[in-house]
């Protein structure tokens, strides 16, 4: 979840996002930071589970060299992917302490998705864009009275045929 950012990588990454791919981001974890901490507590269940088979197969067995050496192994495997997990479970509840349940209580994901649509919006208008003329005629002259043969122009290309 958290990332290094390294001399330039994090200016270059913000160049290539534009605001609304921000956003997107921000809202998704709004959205999703109570799922993805539910869905690592699970795991971290099913790996204390792993850890728990391991100590008691150690506890109840006699092993030579060679199979200490390869439940050791697979302890150190197991306690890796599971201070992996519980690394990020920390990220998520800083994150969550410090202002996504703050912020969340404010109702900040209806603004992103408000603003998304407003940005959408903009986007839509500059590359449709119309404007309603009031001193150039239809036949393309400029006239004195304002409103005098209102043109309406689009200013999309037409494909010819």
């Amino acid at each position: 979840m958290a990332r290094k950012m390294e001399g330039g990588t994090k200016e270059k990454l913000i160049e290539e996002l534009q605001v609304s791919d921000i956003l997107k981001i921000i809202l998704h974890l709004f959205q999703d930071i109570d799922k993805r901490q539910e869905q690592l507590s699970k795991e971290q269940s099913v790996i204390d589970s792993k850890q728990d088979e391991i100590l008691h197969y150690i506890e109840n067995h006699k092993l030579n060299a060679s199979e200490r050496c390869k439940i050791v192994g697979l302890l150190k495997d197991v306690r890796i992917e599971r201070r992996q997990i519980k690394n990020e479970i920390d990220v998520i509840h800083s994150l969550k302490d410090s202002f996504i349940d703050k912020y969340k209580n404010k109702f900040i994901e209806k603004d992103i998705i408000i603003a998304l649509k407003n940005l959408k919006e903009l986007e839509n208008r500059k590359n449709n864009p119309k404007y309603t003329y009031k001193y150039l005629t239809k036949d393309l002259e400029i006239s004195e009275r304002r409103g005098v043969n209102k043109c309406r122009i689009s200013t999309k290309t037409k494909k010819h045929k």
